[in-house]
């Protein structure tokens, strides 16, 4: 993304090279005097929210029913429920994860390869 060009005014500028020239007590003063200068600034949004949520229908109308948001009493992990899962204390849920998403040296399927064989990045071979 390209980012604009800001153009500072010169007196923003001159100002600048007066702060900078200034011992850290005098900027802990002129903080004192300027206390708009503690503050960062407001965030603001940049979105639109009615354009974000025509967007969000719009992509949910092309998966159509296919995929559903969860409710609390659809099947979860470890025979639980939306809701169950996620009414446990963290120790509990995290202990649960662990165990559904666990994987042993022996859950992968081995291929022999040669050597020389160049397989980029993220990328599967084909049988």
């Amino acid at each position: 993304m390209a980012q604009r060009a800001m153009q500072v005014p010169h007196r923003v500028v001159q100002v600048a090279k007066l702060i900078r020239g200034l011992s850290q007590k005098e900027r802990e003063q002129l903080k004192v005097l300027v206390p708009e200068l503690q503050r960062p600034p407001e965030a603001k949004l940049l979105i639109d929210k009615g354009n974000l949520r025509d967007y969000i229908q719009q992509e949910l109308a092309k998966v159509g029913g296919e995929y559903r948001p969860l409710t609390e009493a659809d099947p979860f992990l470890g025979g639980l429920t939306v809701g169950e899962y996620f009414a446990m204390p963290d120790e509990e849920r995290e202990r649960i994860w662990n165990e559904e998403h666990s994987m042993e040296i022996e859950d992968f399927e081995e291929h022999d390869v040669k050597p020389s064989a160049y397989v980029p990045t993220r990328q599967k071979r084909r049988p």
